[in-house]
């Protein structure tokens, strides 16, 4: 058997243990140690329903591929109303080849959850972190609530579409504080495309990048496989850009404490959060620093 086939059973059958029985010794032990060993650039793709999230993740993934690189994808699903699980609207657009061991899809269900994302999104991302070289969660929609994936990858890339007005809108909604790189879909649609793009650049003092990131304004169009390459090489330029100024250790610490905060308010509210103010001593372990506070709240 292939090392990556095993490599993915491995991964099917440790995602399920997680969704199951996340809370025992064994498994929190586990996403820890995995914890400790991530490799992978995890990236966030997100924007309004129809902006082409998914055409975007489809196209990104064979370029990832070109490349010799593997890729685990995060797609985050709106819920059945009835059983509550992910309609698996995501993996089903994505044109995936079914004997490729270097791509692997989770859909998750988004459920009440705001954000765009899924309770076990973190626990996930952190799994595949450590066995892919790129991970991407994609997530249902963005919204005034709905910038939570900036907590949880290293990279935001928002899509805008041609022509949708939206970019007044995110002006309002503090959306164009999350993004590290823009891309304009539907570019193939060229006048409209061409007008979104300078309204986007024309409001770039919106953009709140920090720690001195360049924000690029990127045109795509999947029908005719334009800027693919180009949006590839920016997402390397800014993994390149982490690592080199020592970026990705702080952001990532950041975001273990934000998840921490977050599990924490919604299961015990706000006096739980009050509460482990005084008593969150972190030290790189999340999991476990979850259930030493839990034990203690």
């Amino acid at each position: 058997m292939k090392k990556s086939l095993k490599k993915k059973i491995f991964l099917s059958n440790l995602l399920e243990q997680v969704e199951i029985n996340r809370d025992t010794k064994k498994i929190i032990s586990q996403l820890d140690d995995l914890h400790s060993n991530a490799k992978s650039h995890v990236i966030g793709i997100t924007g309004p329903p129809g902006a082409g999230k998914s055409s975007l993740v489809d196209k990104l993934i064979g370029e990832i591929r070109k490349n010799k690189k593997s890729v685990g994808i995060i797609a985050i699903d709106p819920s059945s109303s009835k059983s509550g699980g992910a309609l698996l609207g995501d993996r089903t657009r994505l044109l995936l080849d079914p004997n490729d061991n270097d791509v692997f899809v989770r859909s998750m269900a988004a459920k009440d959850f705001l954000g765009g994302l899924s309770e076990l999104t973190f626990p996930t991302m952190t799994v595949m972190r450590s066995i892919f070289d790129f991970v991407i969660i994609e997530t249902v929609g963005v919204g005034q609530s709905e910038t939570n994936v900036k907590d949880l990858v290293d990279s935001v890339i928002l899509c805008v579409q041609p022509g949708s007005g939206d970019t007044i809108q995110f002006m309002k909604s503090g959306i164009f504080e999350i993004p590290d790189i823009v891309v304009v879909t539907k570019s193939d649609i060229e006048k409209i495309a061409n007008l979104t793009y300078s309204e986007l650049n024309k409001s770039k003092n919106y953009f709140k990048s920090t720690n001195d990131w360049n924000i690029e304004i990127i045109k795509t169009s999947v029908v005719k496989n334009i800027g693919i390459d180009f949006l590839f090489k920016e997402i390397d330029r800014r993994w390149l850009w982490l690592k080199k100024n020592k970026k990705i250790q702080h952001q990532r610490i950041d975001q273990d404490i934000s998840w921490i905060t977050k599990t924490i308010m919604r299961e015990f509210g706000t006096n739980g959060v009050k509460k482990i103010d005084k008593l969150l001593t972190y030290k790189e372990k999340p999991f476990s620093s979850l259930q030493k506070l839990k034990k203690k709240l």
